[in-house]
């Protein structure tokens, strides 16, 4: 019975000794805050002046960098547009699975030799995602094999040949 007495009592000491919220009003707290308007167009400020521009273009490397590439002749691009079915592969399996609104263009460099193409790579490419990097490697891997070119057709260097991908 002692027990049920000393709740109702412990439970008014509680309530007792918590005040609850105390109401701040702004005006007890805050510093007055002057409205009028003023022109601080003459008032001077300490501020440094502002550093060089630090930036510096990087160094081009790779094929940009040297000479100037000359763009493919007439019967490169024919065998490049005969065999652009492998071209719209690596572009449709490897990019465009991962990225259904994959769109770039890609210059690669072909390299020909005395019995053709002896060499192609991607030279630079400006995708519209990370996907387009598939894309690349695919065309590294396979241009050089799927464009036939009849030897003696095109002078021996290399050139440029553009290729857009979109959806």
């Amino acid at each position: 019975m002692r027990r049920f007495i000393l709740i109702p009592v412990l439970v008014g000491a509680v309530a007792l000794g918590c005040p609850g919220d105390k109401k701040i009003r702004p005006s007890d707290t805050a510093a007055p805050i002057d409205t009028t308007p003023m022109d601080l167009s003459g008032v001077a400020s300490n501020v440094p002046a502002a550093a060089p521009d630090t930036f510096r273009p990087k160094p081009r490397t790779g094929p940009a960098a040297g000479p100037a590439i000359p763009s493919a002749p007439p019967a490169l691009m024919e065998a490049v547009q005969r065999e652009q079915s492998f071209t719209r592969f690596c572009f449709q399996e490897k990019g465009q699975k991962a990225d259904p609104s994959l769109r770039g263009n890609v210059a690669m460099i072909v390299t020909i030799g005395a019995t053709g193409i002896t060499a192609a790579r991607v030279g630079d490419s400006n995708w519209s995602s990370s996907s387009g990097r598939a894309v690349n490697a695919c065309l590294n891997e396979r241009a050089g094999s799927a464009w036939r070119i009849a030897p003696g057709a095109v002078k021996n260097g290399q050139y440029v040949v553009q290729l857009t991908f979109s959806g």
